[in-house]
């Protein structure tokens, strides 16, 4: 049986900080068949280390003809390239899921996908059980509780520290509780997850958060129990932080490398 002949897919990055680095390395190390890393978008501040190729300008990165771009620079970046990107008919995967619940830049972006006949793609990120939830969304409306709980350096440099003093507590605290969008909005290098649990559901409002620092933990926890009319789901996740930034786990960088090996039709 002769094997179809798989297209290379030109790969670029908005973004090289640690999720990037992971990302570019291991398209590099050719983990994605067909996939060929081309290059990305960088800031002055940000290493180049391991780029053979990088831009300082969108208009730089979308004349080298990328069929896939990969944002892992955070919410503006997602907000100010990702239109231009699905307009000029380049597919996008959105890291920073977080900037979707943004009812405005949400619907500006599946427009300009229409016009330009491309996909916005969202990874799964540090969370299981999305796929139950897009299923259970068409049997009927779902609740979903959620809990993130992380080591206290993950909540350093965000709005964590402007509610608790991070540095005297010593037992698991509850920082935050309130919606998905605001959870996104207020802590948006940590809450990515809710955000795609609102997407997966199809309501914001139907999501409820909390937020916990953890002393002495070493992983990241999510915890979520939703329910309607198709049952109920309990999932409990412990990711290893990523080593150079505890914001984020590890998992995420290898769940946006698995939604780019299935643009392709990778499994």
């Amino acid at each position: 049986m002769t094997q179809e002949r798989r297209i290379p897919r030109r790969i670029a990055l908005i973004g090289f900080g640690a999720l990037g680095q992971v990302l570019a390395g291991e398209l590099q190390a050719g983990h994605v068949p067909g996939a060929e890393f081309i290059g990305a978008l960088v800031t002055g501040a940000q290493a180049r280390g391991g780029l053979h190729t990088s831009w300082t300008r969108l208009d730089d990165l979308l004349a080298a003809q990328p069929d896939l771009v990969v944002e892992v620079a955070g919410q503006a970046a997602l907000q100010s390239h990702a239109p231009a990107c699905l307009g000029a008919g380049c597919d996008v995967v959105a890291a920073s899921v977080g900037a979707l619940m943004d009812s405005s830049l949400r619907n500006r972006l599946w427009d300009c996908a229409r016009q330009g006949r491309s996909r916005l793609l969202i990874p799964s990120g540090a969370l299981g059980g999305l796929d139950y939830l897009r299923a259970a969304r068409r049997v009927g409306a779902v609740q979903v509780n959620y809990r993130g709980c992380k080591p206290v350096a993950a909540w350093r440099g965000t709005e964590a520290e402007r509610l608790i003093d991070l540095s005297a507590i010593d037992k698991s605290t509850v920082f935050f509780r309130g919606g998905a969008e605001e959870a996104a909005a207020r802590f948006p290098k940590n809450a990515n997850v809710v955000a795609a649990l609102a997407l997966a559901v199809g309501d914001p409002m139907a999501v409820t958060v909390e937020l916990v620092a953890e002393p002495g933990a070493n992983a990241n926890r999510h915890e979520l129990i939703a329910h309607g009319a198709a049952g109920t789901i309990r999932l409990s996740v412990e990711n290893s932080p990523l080593p150079a930034n505890p914001k984020s786990s590890r998992i995420t960088a290898f769940s946006i490398l698995e939604t780019v090996a299935s643009h392709g039709g990778e499994l």
